[in-house]
Order: C-alpha cells, then structure tokens, then sequence
C-alpha cells in the first residue's frame, strides 16, 4: 500500500516539480504582479466610487490613488496621511491668495509661485512622507488655480471638491492594501533591525579581540551609519501600519538614539585601542566573557530570555571596577554597546508582539543637516513655476494653466531625490510623452466603443497591471510611474466622459512641455554634487564643533541630533574617511560637553577652557598640550586618597583621552580653515 502511495505521488510530484523548475526563471515576476493587481483594483475602486456619488471630474480620485498605492501597507497609509494633509493645505492657501488677489493676475502668478518655491523648500527640508505632503500642499494649489481660470468665485467649492476626490483616492488605496497587506513594512524593519544588531555585535567584539579597528571593521562602522537613514523611512513605514506601534513611537526614537550611542562607543573604543593599546587582561578575561553571552541566533526561539541576557550582561558591566582612563573607555563603550543591543532587541519584540510598555519620547530638537540644497531646490521651484507662467502669459495659450501644473510636479516631486533628481525627472518627463502617444492610441481607438462601466474597468485592468509590475521593478520604474498618473487625465476619464481631439492634444501638450521645463530647470540649477555635499556637511560639522567648544554651554541632545542627522545624510559616494571625520565630530562633541559638567571648579576648568579655545582656532598642538595638562591634573585628583576607582576625574580624564585620540587622527580636519563662501560657490563648480 505505501509503495502504491509512495508510486503514485511520485508520478503525481514529477510534473509539478518539472512546473516548479521552469516557473523558477520567472519567479521574481510574483511580488510585481500582486503591486499590479493591487494599483489596478485601487484605480477600479476609486472610480467605481466616484461614478457612484456622480463627481464630474472622476479621474482626480483614480490618480490619487495610483499614486498613494505603495508596495508595502505603512508606506501607503503614510502616503495618504500625508498627501490629506498637504492637498488640504494647499488648497487653504490658493483660495486665500484667490481672495486676496481677484483681479490681479500677475500678482497672483508671482505669489503662486512664491508658494510653490517654499514647498519646495519645504520638501527637502522635511524628511520621508512629511516631505512628500510639502510637495502635494504645493501641487494642489497649482491645481486648484488651473481649475478656477474660468469662475474664480468658485475656487472654495472647486477645492472642497478636489479635496474630497483625493480623499476618495487615499481611503480606495488604503482599504485594499488593508485588505492584501499583512504587515509586511513590519517584516522589514524586523529584518532590518536584526542584520543592524548582529553587525553592531560581531564588529565591537572584533574591535576588542584585535585590540583595533581594521579598514574592514571600520567599512563596516560606517554601513551600520549610512544605514539610520534607512532605518529611519522604515520606521515611518511600520508606524503608518500600525495604531499600536504610533501609540509607541517613542519607544523607536529611544531605540535609534541608542543606536547612535553604540556607534560612537564602539568607534571611541577602536580609535584608543588602534593608538593606545591597553587593557588586554580585561577585555579577555571580562569584557569578551560578556559580550559573547549575547547570542542573537536566540531571536528566533527564546527573544525574552536573550532580552533578559542582555539586561543582566548590562548590569554585570556597570558593576565592573574602573581603574584608568583606557579601561573607561573600554567600559563605557562597551556598555552603550550592549544598550544599542537592549534598543534593538527591544525594537524586534515591540513589532512582534504587544506586550511593550509604552515609553516616553525623548527630547527631539529639530535641527537642519544641510540648508543650502533645500534653498536650492526652492529657488528651482520658485523659477519653474515663474517661468512657465510668464510664458503663458505671453502666448496666451489656452492650456498653459496645466502645463504650469506639471512644471511644479516635475520640480517638488523629484526635488528631495539628491543627485538622482535629474535621472528622475527625465524618466518622468519621457514617461509622460509615451504615455501620451499611448494614451492617444486608447482616447481615439479604444473608449469610444466602450459604451458600460465594466468595460471601461476592464480597459483601466488591462492598462494598469502591466504598468504596476514595471513600476514594481528596478529598470526606469519613475517612467511606468509617469505612464499611471499621466494616464487618467489624459484619457479625461470623466462622469461621462467626452471625447475632443483638440482638448487631447492640447491636454497632452500642455503635460509633456510642462513636464520637459521642470526637467530642464534641473538642467539649469543642478543639484549639489555627492562630493560638494560631503565636504559641506564636514565643514559645517567642524563650524558647528568650533562653536560648541568657544561657548560656554551646549545642549547635548540637540548636537547628537545634529550630527546623527548629518551622518544620516552623507551621500553614498562619501568616503569611509569622510564618515569617520564626521562621527569622529560627533564624539568630540560629546566629550566636551561631558568634560564641562565633570570640571566645573579651577584649576582644571581654566585648562578646559584653555584647550578648547584653541581647539576653536585650529591649534591643535597647544590644544593638546592644554589637554595633557588637564589630564595630569585630572589623574592627580583621582589617585587621590580617598578617591574612588569611578570618580568624575577618571571619566574626565577617559573624556579627554577621546579627544586626544581625535586630533591625532583627524589632525588635518580639525586644523583645516572653514571658508563659508569658498564652499558656497564650490558647490555649483
């Protein structure tokens, strides 16, 4: 019997493995056909919705719904949030500059405009779907203006309805993404979390057990840095995914800072022990014992035991006697080493289950990384917008109002993409001229024998399935993008829909030179090259460090925000020399900060203030003399009788280690001259 059954599944078994082997090739096709499925179904949903409530003007709600859709359930709900918030702000704004400018045209182009370049502005300034909802606030007042060219003593009941057809969009979008997603934003930053908490780990105990840094360990250091900005859009991802990880947003902050703390300890451990050595019997006999109790393989089976390791591991740690600055250093990196892990391994079980406490959000200053590429792109929206619209004037073209619409999408959508927002603005801009061909192919050929609903469903099928599996993928997605929300306005599919050749083509005209414009103003006031942006954020770190140590208080959690924003944004192309000068800075700071509070009281205050003064000016010789000095005095004072192994001098004395240690590294950064004009104009050089 079981070698009939056995017999007979395997004859069953081989042609479905022979199925298997042959779909394989074509396997990665899967995830883009479900994103297919699920633009299309949200584009159906939204006009069904709309044919329904009888709105005229049916293809706003589609697109925005095309453009909400997103591969992952958080990022989509984020989106529409997001995109609510902007179209509701932007259509507040062009009904007050309505109000206030009715018959003055020009005025109320050059305010337009105004408006558009502070979004602009805006849109690099904010950061993932906050950015996104500073480019729409931009976008709909454009739109509302081209719709109340006619009557515009209906420019509050145009926006009210323009404001209540994408929000039909947002809700169609979000509901089938509700119904198709599974948490799987959630997945990813759980996976994210977990490689970032196993390269902390195995890289800080290869620091200690090589008593160094090799370049490989220090690569690596600078992949976990590059990555918080990563981090940082998936979180916003999970969190629009979830009431209850919103609920517990501040649980991830302090997770992230955290984060930051274990890479600047572990890259002030490297640094002493590459220049200094020391400490070997404790790092073998105690520090290493520790840290290899942590197995993070116990995510997988026993994730409150291995949180539980790791809180006694951190006890054990805070228990260790201190005896010297180097064994300070050591400890204290090894201790925000293990909280990084705590952060992590706490971040993994708060998306996996919902047994964690709600924390406190901690302070978060708002800081700017980099103002210069934000004003640029401010100024290029600003120009766009203004240009256009003169032309129009001048030629009284009669579609000129919607060309002027996507010369402003063309520049605040791709204005935050850094230097790849010429390569997207030229995709969009050819993804909009095909669609145009394409869509004059099913305006003529096509729609006018569709005379049902479902037919035109099944038209709205056939045309968005393919383009969401190419939006899906990695070749020129931005063109697919252009081709699905170009495609509903161009086709006018209304309630009902009219069919006028001179309405297309001069529609589709009006679309594409728009769109060419805003891809040429990034033609003509590029954006900061990678290496310009890199040198920037050094020299504006150095500037900012340079003051922190010339005044006489700084605020500690607003310059690790600070620096870990700008750390966050270094280009890809940095170097690794680049990322090290800037954690490097990040440290240095911290280090003074601390030695400030440690050393109120004379005579190591006046050293202090002796040291840093010069350190402002560049002299590092004699700031590293003064330092020595201190340090000397600081020792003093903690062989003391009576002074314990942990007292203030020592963790001073560790401080200004740390700071010695950076100006040798770093001589050349720390000594160099910070010219602001200089590096203004080699920005666009």
């Amino acid at each position: 019997m079981s070698d009939v059954y056995q017999r007979s599944f395997g004859a069953f078994g081989r042609p479905l493995a022979v199925v298997a082997a042959a779909l394989a090739p074509v396997s990665f096709l899967g995830p883009r056909l479900v994103f297919g499925l699920r633009l299309a179904t949200s584009v159906s949903l939204a006009l069904y919705i709309t044919y329904y409530l009888e709105l005229q003007n049916s293809f706003w709600a589609a697109t925005t719904a095309a453009i909400v859709c997103q591969p992952n359930l958080g990022a989509s709900l984020q989106k529409g949030r997001y995109r609510a918030i902007g179209t509701i702000i932007g259509g507040l704004v062009m009904v007050a500059l309505l109000a206030v400018f009715p018959q003055q045209r020009n005025s109320l182009l050059f305010c337009l405009a105004l408006w558009c370049g502070l979004c602009g502005f805006a849109v690099v300034m904010l950061r993932n779907f906050a950015s996104y909802a500073a480019a729409l606030a931009g976008i709909t007042a454009v739109i509302i203006f081209a719709d109340t060219l006619a009557d515009p003593g209906t420019a509050f009941f145009l926006a009210v309805i323009r404001v209540g057809e994408i929000c039909i969009g947002i809700a169609s979008a979000g509901f089938v993404m509700v119904l198709t997603d599974f948490g799987a934003a959630r997945q990813l930053l759980a996976r994210t979390l977990r490689q970032t908490a196993g390269q902390v780990a195995s890289g800080f105990i290869a620091t200690l057990a090589q008593s160094g840094e090799t370049p490989e360990l220090v690569s690596a250091r600078r992949g976990v840095t590059r990555n918080l900005g990563t981090l940082h859009t998936q979180i916003d991802a999970a969190i629009g995914e979830s009431s209850y990880l919103r609920s517990r947003a501040g649980n991830l902050q302090i997770m992230m800072e955290a984060l930051v703390g274990a890479l600047v300890g572990w890259r002030n451990a490297g640094a002493h022990l590459a220049l200094r050595g020391g400490c070997p019997a404790l790092i073998r006999a105690q520090l290493l014992p520790l840290l290899e109790r942590i197995d993070l393989a116990q995510l997988d089976r026993a994730p409150r035991q291995l949180r539980q390791t790791v809180e006694e591991v951190r006890a054990q740690l805070r228990a260790l006697p201190i005896a010297d600055s180097a064994s300070c250093i050591v400890i204290e990196a090894a201790r925000d080493v293990v909280s990084g892990l705590a952060g992590l391994i706490d971040g993994i079980l708060l998306l996996r289950d919902r047994r964690s406490p709600r924390l406190k959000p901690p302070r978060n200053p708002f800081v700017i990384a980099d103002a210069l590429p934000a004003l640029l792109n401010g100024l290029r929206v600003f120009a766009a917008v203004l240009a256009m619209s003169a032309f129009w004037v001048v030629s009284a073209w009669p579609n000129g109002a919607f060309a002027i619409v996507f010369a402003a999408v063309a520049t605040l959508v791709f204005g935050a993409f850094g230097d790849q927002a010429r390569a997207g603005a030229k995709d969009y801009a050819l993804g909009a001229a095909l669609m145009a061909v394409l869509g004059g192919v099913l305006y003529f050929g096509v729609l006018p024998s569709l005379s049902t609903f479902p037919a035109l469903i099944a038209l709205i099928v056939l045309l968005f399935v393919p383009l969401g599996m190419l939006q899906a993928g990695s070749w020129h997605s931005v063109v697919f993008l252009a081709m699905s929300i170009a495609s509903l306005p161009l086709l006018g599919v209304g309630n009902p829909i009219t069919y006028d050749a001179v309405s297309y083509f001069n529609l589709a005209l009006s679309i594409v030179s728009g769109t060419v414009i805003g891809t040429l103003f990034f033609v003509v006031m590029p954006t900061i090259p990678p290496p310009q942006r890199a040198r920037r954020l050094l020299a504006l770190s150095l500037r900012d460090f340079r003051r922190l140590a010339s005044k006489g208080s700084a605020d500690f959690s607003r310059w690790n925000k600070l620096l870990a924003r700008r750390a966050e944004a270094l280009p890809p192309q940095a170097t690794p020399e680049e990322a090290g000068a800037l954690m490097a800075l990040l440290a240095l700071g911290q280090a003074v900060i601390h030695l400030r509070a440690l050393l109120p009281d004379e005579p190591a205050a006046g050293l202090l203030a002796h040291a840093l003064a010069s350190l402002a000016e560049g002299r590092t010789a004699k700031a590293k003399d003064s330092l020595q000095k201190l340090a000397e005095v600081a020792g003093a004072g903690a062989a003391a009788p009576g002074a314990a192994p942990a007292a203030p001098l020592v963790q001073a004395r560790a401080a200004v280690e740390v700071i010695i240690d950076a100006i040798d590294l770093h001589t050349e950064l720390l000594t160099s001259r910070v010219d602001t004009r200089a590096l203004f104009l080699s920005s666009f050089s």
